[in-house]
């Protein structure tokens, strides 16, 4: 439970800023509605999990006018601010709701953009989303994988080191599960079609300030944060830009995984 709550802290901090700095999000949305553009055309009931600030409710809604949509946060203001996003729709639902404790079923679709990386029990949860698909249904949804901010990670190991320091705080996407996992916990779930894509993207900063200002800025960070001292801090850029500054910029890896399943 306190990791849930420190995910719905982090997010609810950056309703206002979310959108400005979440170009990776977008390009993940829309490569899933790529992904999985005839079954959102077709699906009568759509429910999305982890709505945040609505941008992929709104493609939905484009490109399936007529489909009941059921769209929920575990932030009320991130919901909110996906509400305002749509304006009046009578086919939309809004819900504050975890989306791993879900009991009514019935839908043709559960689609889920860049949110599934912060499931707290994927097995369990994936097995309780085929049951609430119809026979037919698609589970659709991005997420991120382990390589996710692999520069990151050596260089805050890197730091860590030269300084001496025993504990060294942890980057949340080193736990992510890699497509291998998901297609497991798929299979097992009882899916028997699965289709999934992997795609190391590489985005550039301007420097690594930047990066974690922008990362800060989309809540995406460790929702049990260890004390970052400024020493270490300092440590972490200076490490950062030398081994792997060029060209006057920062590379920031992600790892996008992609999957859509039938039940």
């Amino acid at each position: 439970m306190e990791i849930k709550q420190g995910i719905r802290r982090n997010f609810a901090r950056r309703a206002a800023s979310y959108d400005r700095h979440a170009g990776m999000q977008r390009f993940m949305a829309q490569e899933l509605l790529a992904q999985a553009a005839a079954s959102v055309s077709q699906a009568g009931r759509i429910l999305e999990i982890g709505c945040g600030t609505g941008y992929l409710t709104r493609q939905l809604r484009q490109a399936n006018a007529g489909a009941w949509v059921v769209a929920l946060d575990l932030d009320s203001a991130l919901v909110e601010t996906a509400r305002r996003r749509l304006g009046a729709d009578p086919g939309m639902a809004w819900l504050v709701a975890d989306g791993e404790a879900l009991g009514r079923g019935g839908f043709d679709m559960i689609i889920s953009n860049a949110a599934f990386q912060w499931l707290t029990r994927p097995a369990e949860t994936l097995a309780a989303y085929y049951q609430i698909l119809n026979p037919g249904g698609i589970l659709a949804f991005s997420t991120l994988g382990p390589r996710t901010f692999l520069e990151l990670g050596f260089s805050l190991r890197e730091a860590a080191d030269a300084l001496n320091l025993t504990l060294t705080p942890e980057i949340a996407a080193q736990s992510f599960l890699d497509e291998d996992a998901w297609a497991g916990l798929l299979a097992q779930s009882g899916f028997p079609q699965v289709r999934l894509k992997q795609e190391l993207v590489t985005v550039a900063f301007p420097t690594v300030r930047h990066f974690l200002k922008a990362l800060q800025a989309t809540g995406a960070t460790n929702p049990q944060p260890r004390p970052f001292s400024p020493r270490l801090l300092k440590a972490l850029v200076d490490t950062y830009g030398v081994r792997f500054a060029q060209n006057g910029s920062i590379p920031v890896t992600y790892e996008a995984i992609w999957a859509v399943a039938r039940k």
